[in-house]
């Protein structure tokens, strides 16, 4: 077993985020990306359309292209 130093305990301030392990789902969902092994067929807009509504969020997009 491995000893830890901790030189002093850190606070996090609620008005900058939480702890990842006590972050609701939907925080996730809002600022999280969806990684998609896209079939060939539909677009790229086309399944960013299918996860807004799969979600239920405003805004999806892809960071290239999906083919």
């Amino acid at each position: 077993m491995e000893n830890v130093l901790l030189k002093k305990q850190g606070i996090t301030n609620p008005k900058f985020g939480c702890e990842p392990a006590k972050r609701p789902i939907k925080q996730y969902i809002e600022y999280g990306v969806v990684n998609i092994n896209k079939p060939s067929g539909p677009t790229s807009h086309q399944v960013s359309d299918h996860v807004k509504k799969l979600l239920g969020i405003d805004k999806a997009g892809h960071s290239g292209t999906l083919e």
